[in-house]
């Protein structure tokens, strides 16, 4: 697919942070776009943007745990749209805190939309994705191959959606079906999630220093639903990260041992309960300071 004209998109986690920027960067190539997330009034936002660039946006509510409520959504953006090329899957939710800190509802509440949210959204829209030889792109993460101490519930959905996604693919492949997979990677991004993150501390998590912006990411996912690639890790610090996990063990343990460090020194108050149980939208892409990947930028090009 070398071009996006005309497609019909839909992203999830679409209020806010990456799937916010992700809907501008879709709707500035062409495509109509359908919007999902909790909350409305993020959504609607997002929309007034599309609409801005010339794109047709349909705006969808729907939490990413019901899987109900994500089989009527996938429905009714094929139905408004008349049908659907690509499906970015996006939405995830986090909860900061050790292990055993954390409650069993809390991370239960994590898998059910970054891993499970994930699965129902493919399956309900496959059918759609076959009719049109279509694509699916996922937003992954680095911690789908890097553990990320004071994130267990996390790290394991990312890291249990690659082998789905892995699993998927190869019987895609053997079934002779046209629908291809492509999974970006970040590492650290500048969005709302970090503001908005619950916490069983008390206390906000601190941010880490160094992170991506959300339009960089974004367009790696373009990049990706226009000549799709399997797994597409974005920045060159994101990926030696990666690298450095699987091949300097134990010392990149004692690396992410300070990392916890630096996550659980946070002073001020967290939000009660937090973007996990509530939704905290407001259509923002970015927050706090970020910066481009000019290493994944010529990738993509290459």
């Amino acid at each position: 697919m070398a071009s996006l004209q005309g497609s019909r998109v839909l992203i999830t986690g679409a209020s806010s942070g990456i799937g916010a920027a992700a809907a501008d960067a879709f709707a500035r190539e062409g495509a109509d776009v359908a919007l999902l997330a909790r909350g409305r009034e993020g959504l609607e936002v997002v929309a007034e943007r599309v609409r801005g660039y010339g794109g047709r946006a349909v705006v969808i509510p729907a939490d990413l745990g019901d899987r109900a409520a994500i089989e009527a959504a996938v429905a009714t953006a094929a139905a408004e749209l008349g049908g659907l090329d690509v499906v970015v899957s996006n939405a995830a939710s986090m909860v900061h805190g050790n292990f055993v800190e954390v409650s069993p509802e809390d991370f239960e509440r994590t898998i059910a939309v970054s891993f499970l949210g994930a699965v129902h959204v493919i399956r309900a829209a496959l059918p759609e994705l076959e009719r049109t030889d279509g694509t699916i792109v996922v937003t992954g993460s680095i911690m789908a191959r890097v553990p990320l101490p004071t994130f267990s519930s996390y790290t394991s959905s990312k890291h249990a959606l690659r082998g789905f996604l892995n699993t998927l693919r190869i019987e895609l492949r053997e079934s002779g079906s046209a629908v291809r997979i492509a999974t970006v990677h970040p590492g650290a991004v500048a969005t709302p999630l970090w503001e908005n993150l619950s916490s069983v501390t008390g206390r906000r998590v601190r941010h880490p220093p160094d992170r991506y912006t959300a339009e960089t990411i974004a367009d790696a996912l373009v990049a990706v639903a226009k000549r799709p690639r399997f797994e597409t890790t974005v920045g060159l610090e994101a990926r030696i990260i990666e690298v450095g996990y699987a091949t300097a063990r134990p010392a990149a343990e004692l690396v992410l041992r300070l990392v916890s460090k630096w996550y659980r020194a946070g002073k001020e108050p967290a939000p009660d309960p937090g973007g996990l149980w509530e939704s905290q939208g407001d259509g923002r892409p970015g927050s706090g300071w970020g910066r481009p990947s000019l290493w994944s930028k010529l990738r993509l090009r290459a």
